[in-house]
């Protein structure tokens, strides 16, 4: 999956809540609460897809190592 419209929504609601706490009193309004929770779940998502990368990338250059040379 590319992650770029992930990101790309993640820095429109990072926006929105600077936006917000310069416009709301407190940062525990409901309002900026649900817009940080979507960013929270964004970062997650993005956390998992650069995990199960990594885990593929090693998977492969396993795959790809020569075996160890048996020593008669």
């Amino acid at each position: 999956m590319d992650p770029h419209p992930l990101i790309h929504r993640l820095e429109q609601l990072q926006r929105r809540l600077c936006e917000m706490a310069a416009r709301l009193d407190k940062l525990t309004d409901p309002e900026i609460v649900a817009v940080s929770e979507e960013a929270d779940r964004l970062i997650v998502q993005l956390q998992r897809m650069h995990m199960e990368e990594q885990s593929l990338k090693k998977i492969e250059a396993r795959s790809n190592a020569e075996p160890p040379s048996t020593l008669s």
